[in-house]
């Protein structure tokens, strides 16, 4: 009798099981991890996502400008806020449980938890002294005009800025003649009791307030000693990627028209803003939009002083109106070796008062030939008598350099970093007058992040992911 073996079948089966129980453990271990990992990815990407779209809506709509607010509408911006917010977005984005309609939890064969996140590398508006924001603007005009378009406006406030260069305006000071004068009138041995010129400069002050007048100006004060040029700056780690260039004279036009775009002059109309005179503030940074007025009248009463004094001295019809006048006064004084040094004077006292008419039309928004011509000589000589009266605007646009095409040169030859600075400083003016933004600080917003989020997979391996995030577009 044969005896057979039972048992076999079950043994092998068993050895065949064990393996592939194994291989579907392993494969299963894997596939686990891997999904895991995407999700850890993903979860973190949509971290970043979530955050970069809680951009400051109040500054976007003013300024084109794509920042998030550290701050998060409290007194002071705060890095530790911002990682609680991507940590928040994490944990709700790992968690099976959560964004389900199911009474019954799903399974979770990841068990992922959140250890820990840092933040590496981050870009404030104002590191780089200013050049993040920079380059953001520069960006922001090219979206709103179309790259070709804004370079064409760009390089055509740069001709015009040129054509004031090549005019030489800068250079003239005819104060350093009429001091020349003076003296020579001064050493004379006979004095000449009443010069006709002296009323007019000795009423220069007089005349810069006349120019600016009393009506109508904006009497608006400027705090800033709380604002991001005079106070210390939230530090970050500088620029990273982009590859809008921020150093360029391209650029540097470009980035000056998109302050004329956003912020407003004397010649614009008034809102409600903070400070009125915005263009002249980021050029002087006075302390208040009366100040930065002046700053700005008495330079221009400067250049076109300068201008207007230029001409005159060719021109032989004015200085044969003078003659009758100065031969009277050196005969009645009995000094006609005055006669040369008082012509001279009156022309330039005569200049003078031409420049007055110049800057009356220029704050009226008209405009007013860069190189002054006998055909644009407004001011009579009887009018030396009385500039008020006789300085005023004609009413009609005229052609030349405007108010605001002069602010664009003074605005080109500003430091850079300081117009940056003063430039937040609008700002931020600006945007504490929001509600929910009371607060709010340049240097508390942000542009650019990388983070490292590091997790734990079923409590034992722990998996880091790495990301980094812009708002540019080039980045």
């Amino acid at each position: 009798m044969k005896y057979r073996y039972k048992g076999t079948i079950t043994v092998f089966l068993s050895l065949i099981l064990t393996l592939i129980l194994s291989v579907i453990m392993g494969t299963t271990e894997s596939a686990a991890y891997a999904a895991s990992r995407m999700k850890c990815e993903l979860a973190t990407d949509l971290s970043l996502e979530s955050v970069f779209a809680e951009y400051n809506r109040e500054l976007l709509s003013r300024y084109d400008l794509y920042f998030i607010d550290t701050s998060y509408g409290g007194p002071t911006p705060s890095l530790s806020a911002l990682k609680e917010h991507m940590k928040d977005y994490i944990s709700y984005n790992i968690d099976s449980s959560k964004n389900t309609l199911s009474i019954i939890p799903p399974a979770d064969f990841t068990s992922l938890t959140l250890d820990s996140l840092d933040i590496t590398e981050i870009s404030y508006a104002s590191d780089a002294s200013g050049r993040v924001f920079k380059r953001q603007a520069i960006q922001a005009f090219e979206d709103m005009y179309g790259i070709t378009t804004a370079k064409a406006l760009a390089e055509k406030a740069g001709s015009t800025i040129q054509a004031f260069h090549d005019s030489g305006i800068e250079n003239q000071n005819p104060d350093e003649k009429r001091k020349t004068l003076e003296d020579e009138l001064n050493g004379i041995d006979y004095k000449i009791p009443e010069n006709p010129a002296s009323d007019v400069f000795d009423d220069r002050e007089g005349l810069v307030l006349f120019i600016m007048g009393t009506d109508g100006i904006s009497e608006k004060k400027i705090d800033t000693s709380s604002l991001i040029s005079h106070r210390n700056q939230n530090k970050g780690t500088g620029l990273h990627g982009g590859t809008v260039d921020t150093e360029s004279a391209l650029s540097e036009l470009m980035f000056d028209e998109y302050l004329f775009d956003k912020c407003t002059s004397y010649t614009d109309q008034h809102t409600d803003k903070g400070a009125d005179y915005e263009l002249e503030y980021i050029i002087f940074g006075k302390g208040s939009d009366k100040a930065n007025l002046r700053e700005v009248v008495t330079r221009l009463m400067l250049l076109r002083y300068g201008t207007c004094a230029a001409y005159i001295m060719t021109d032989s019809a004015k200085k044969e109106m003078i003659e009758p006048i100065v031969d009277l006064i050196c005969t009645i004084c009995l000094v006609p070796e005055a006669a040369d040094a008082l012509t001279y004077l009156i022309l330039l006292a005569w200049a003078y008062g031409e420049s007055a008419s110049d800057m009356v039309r220029l704050l009226a928004g008209e405009r007013v030939p860069l190189i002054k011509t006998g055909t644009d000589w407004k001011m009579p000589l009887s009018g030396l008598t009385s500039i008020r009266a006789n300085a005023h605007p004609t009413g009609q646009e005229g052609t030349g350099f405007s108010y605001e095409d002069y602010l664009r040169a003074f605005m080109l030859m500003e430091n850079k970093t300081q117009k940056c600075m003063r430039a937040m400083d609008i700002i931020e003016i600006n945007l504490r007058n929001t509600t929910g933004n009371e607060h709010f600080r340049m240097d508390g917003c942000v542009e650019y992040v990388k983070i490292t989020a590091v997790m734990t997979f079923k409590g034992k391996n722990q998996l880091t992911i790495d990301r980094k995030m812009s708002y540019l577009s080039d980045f």
